[in-house]
């Protein structure tokens, strides 16, 4: 993965144990239902220091204009940083690219599924929810693998193992919905329709894959491939009360 992608990956959120995600998107600072607006623009105001009023016969500075001290000017740039960071992170998740998927004939689908899309080793996600106000829906859907999720990489590889498969990129869906001008946690838009292009090591004539979907608290399912595209694999996502999910290719061998 490009490191700026994984720079970016490491600003989401808090680990969920349950299923050793990072789900917590509070730091997100959701907004408004418009995801590229969600991080407001913040002043940070004039980092210079202030010029010294005089210097009194006793030699002690009068500071009542020396402006921030060295702490304030620190936090300041540290959360200037911050947000620069979360603009970045938007950025980068709403390129087209990542939610649009190339079948090998040349034909493109569209997500319109809306939110960030961060992905790398799988080439781009086309989500459709099975609602039909498919635009009060949102998502937050970045790559994981074993070393930030252990729990649920390890569900998932037993479940590949037990049909005789290997597991290969995932990717963990945080699911939405808008409510005024909030984005609320919610599993609504989890039932639909995911299509996801194939890096070549699982694409390929004759190549067989599923996406096995975790659930907090361990639950999996083995969702079949409906399409015979040997670049992409397209599951049907059944309806579920969870707002978190990780969803992994798998290939059979």
């Amino acid at each position: 993965m490009r490191r700026s992608t994984k720079a970016l990956l490491s600003l989401i959120g808090t680990a969920v144990l349950v299923l050793g995600v990072v789900a917590d998107f509070s730091a997100l600072d959701v907004k408004a239902a418009d995801y590229e607006k969600y991080y407001d623009e913040k002043g940070y105001g004039d980092f210079s220091i202030g010029q010294v009023d005089e210097v009194n016969s006793s030699n002690t500075i009068t500071t009542s204009a020396l402006g921030p001290s060295a702490e304030e000017i620190q936090q300041n740039m540290i959360t200037a940083q911050a947000a620069a960071d979360r603009q970045a992170l938007v950025k980068e998740g709403s390129k087209s690219e990542h939610r649009t998927v190339i079948s090998s004939d040349g034909t493109a689908s569209y997500s319109n599924l809306n939110g960030l899309y961060l992905v790398d080793k799988i080439k781009g996600i086309a989500y459709t929810p099975a609602g039909a106000d498919a635009e009060k829906y949102y998502c937050v859907a970045y790559e994981t693998d074993a070393g930030k999720n252990p729990a649920a990489i390890a569900a998932a590889t037993d479940a590949a193992k037990s049909v005789n498969a290997v597991v290969g990129p995932s990717v963990v869906f945080e699911y939405g919905k808008v409510e005024g001008d909030n984005v609320v946690k919610s599993g609504e838009a989890a039932e639909g329709t995911m299509k996801m292009g194939l890096k070549p090591s699982f694409a390929g004539e004759g190549v067989k894959v599923a996406v096995v979907a975790v659930y907090p608290g361990g639950e999996v399912k083995i969702l079949e491939d409906t399409d015979d595209d040997p670049t992409t694999v397209t599951v049907n996502v059944p309806a579920t009360d969870s707002s978190l999910v990780m969803y992994t290719i798998i290939k059979y061998n």
